[in-house]
This record gives structure tokens, sequence and C-alpha cells, in this order.
């Protein structure tokens, strides 16, 4: 199931045309800065801190995911 699931991931980013996938890659690593953006203007206000760790933790799982799909692509 797991091997399905990897392999079907796998052989869809690959077959993207290369414009979509800079779309697309674009678009994940603009919301992971704009995330981190937010983060810190966090830190400058008074704000609950559980705000302030999802936003950061967000940050880092876009930032995770733009690694992910770029290692897979090439």
């Amino acid at each position: 199931m797991w091997d399905r699931i990897v392999n079907f991931v796998t052989n869809f980013i690959r077959d993207l045309s290369n414009s979509t996938f800079l779309i697309i890659v674009g678009v994940i690593i603009t919301l992971s800065f704009y995330y981190l953006a937010l983060f810190l203007k966090a830190n400058k206000k008074e704000e609950p801190k559980v705000s302030k760790i999802s936003r950061l933790f967000i940050s880092i799982l876009f930032l995770i995911a733009f690694v992910i799909i770029v290692k897979i692509r090439y």
C-alpha cells in the first residue's frame, strides 16, 4: 500500500510539465516565506505562543515539502 502511494506521488511529480512544476514550487516557496514573515511579525507583538509556534511549524513544513518535491523532480 505504501509503495503504491509513493510511486503515484513520484510519477505524478515527474509527469508534470515544466511550467506547472515551477508554478507549484513558486507557490510553496511564497507560502513558506509568508508564514515565516508572520512568525517574525508575531514575535514583535503580544500574541498567544501557540500561534507563533504553529506559524513557524507551517513554514518549516512548506520548506520541507519544497525540498522533497525538487529532490523527486531532479
